[in-house]
């Protein structure tokens, strides 16, 4: 049985439910990202997501960001009550992933 998942993708119902209700690809890339910091730290965390600032292109970001981007910003934001030992690196991630979501336009500045 298919179902909307969290993210807003069709999934099959067990699978949506037993993995947070994200689709496969969503949880596969948040899967990701919480093995990368778990294995070389915070820091790279945040020089992954820094790198994909400079990397994505408008279209890019629109297309397969949105979701797991509004997934980790509920996830950080959550972290911050639970975690308030790392409220100063969760505040950065936190920043990283608000600039992903709404980038800085130079063009407004003129």
């Amino acid at each position: 049985m298919l179902m909307q998942a969290k993210c807003g993708h069709v999934e099959e119902k067990l699978y949506a439910n037993t993995h947070h209700g994200l689709c496969r690809k969503c949880h596969s890339n948040f899967a990701y990202l919480l093995d990368l910091e778990q294995k070389y730290g915070e820091d790279a965390l945040i020089q992954y997501w820094y790198g994909k600032i400079l990397t994505y292109s408008s279209s890019e970001r629109e297309e397969g960001i949105r979701c797991l981007l509004d997934h980790l910003i509920d996830f950080y934001q959550h972290s911050l009550v639970k975690y308030p030992s790392k409220q100063k690196y969760i505040r950065k991630m936190l920043f990283m992933l608000h600039s992903l979501q709404e980038p800085f336009n130079f063009e407004k500045l003129r």
